[in-house]
């Protein structure tokens, strides 16, 4: 596979350093239906960093847009490590000026994680359980315990299905009419960490593999998109493309071809980046930097 890095932007340090992170990780270490012919033309974007909030989001893993609200929602996962049942997790409210408007929105959390919305619920995993929040109270009304789960991680909604995955068991769960199923489970996958379905598909990539595949979900046949992808956490589709990042402090640009572009590197700096967001519309790219505690805005530019 080709692999580029024409576009890789220098990382300036953010006025508050986190400390070092170096030896800890997110203990996560411990398949779309379109055309994707070899012969399109993808857009490469690049970066232009817009803002950062305050460090008071407190081991801040995941974003999520909430488009009716106009707000994003902050999975802070707090003390670590990020398996223990503590209870001192929650999730904050952030603006589009990235002002923390509600730090502790939703407690009663773990480690909160990956996020997904139906209407005024919001859906989000917790170690060993996926909990559903009411939006208008910020209140938890439900939960289901996933058994055989160990490490929870990302969601994404498809067609009222909340799809999620447990990084530790490389498997893909399912919601759907109230009940917790087990979509899929393999260990080639490497770690199952960032999902996006679309129709049959689930793009996920591996924490520990490195590699980003396209699966179907009825089948469970698999392909590799990309290789080369260290701690592969949050995907999100842009453009004909994905946006990937590495929990290790870097987001790259993929194609479906296979082709990858370094966007952005903070690992000189200690600040890593997790569960990404992207609101295609407003062209932002969200990173949460996790022992980092704040999350970074990116206006994402078009190079012809």
């Amino acid at each position: 596979m080709q692999y580029t890095l024409t576009l890789f932007l220098a990382f300036l340090l953010i006025s508050c350093k986190p400390a070092s992170t170096s030896g800890e990780t997110e203990n996560e270490s411990a398949a779309s239906s379109q055309d994707t012919s070899a012969t399109e033309v993808i857009d490469i974007p690049g970066l232009h960093r817009l803002w950062d909030t305050d460090n008071m989001l407190n081991t801040a893993e995941s974003v999520l847009y909430d488009p009716t609200a106009e707000i994003l929602y902050v999975s802070c996962i707090n003390g670590v490590p990020p398996t223990k049942k503590d209870g001192d997790g929650f999730i904050a409210k952030v603006d589009l000026d990235g002002k923390i408007t509600e730090q502790k929105w939703v407690t009663g959390l773990s480690a909160p994680k990956g996020m997904g919305q139906i209407n005024n619920t919001l859906y989000v995993t917790d170690i060993t359980r996926l909990v559903a929040i009411d939006i208008p109270s910020g209140k938890i009304k439900q939960e289901w315990p996933v058994e055989g789960s160990v490490f929870l991680n990302d969601v994404h909604v498809a067609d009222g299905i909340i799809y999620f995955t447990d990084s530790e068991t490389s498997s893909v769960y399912a919601l759907e009419n109230e009940e917790v199923k087990l979509v899929l489970q393999e260990e080639s996958l490497g770690g199952t960490n960032g999902i996006w379905v679309e129709g049959d598909y689930a793009i996920v990539a591996g924490y520990g593999s490195g590699v980003v595949h396209r699966v179907n979900l009825n089948t469970g046949a698999k392909e590799v998109i990309a290789e080369g992808i260290p701690s592969g956490d949050g995907v999100e589709p842009y453009q004909g493309g994905l946006m990937v990042s590495n929990w290790n402090g870097q987001v790259y640009h993929v194609t479906y071809n296979g082709d990858i572009t370094l966007l952005m590197d903070s690992q000189e700096v200690k600040l890593n980046a997790a569960d990404i967001e992207v609101i295609e519309e407003k062209k932002l790219l969200l990173v949460p930097t996790f022992f980092g505690n704040t999350v970074t805005a990116y206006q994402l530019k078009h190079y012809n």
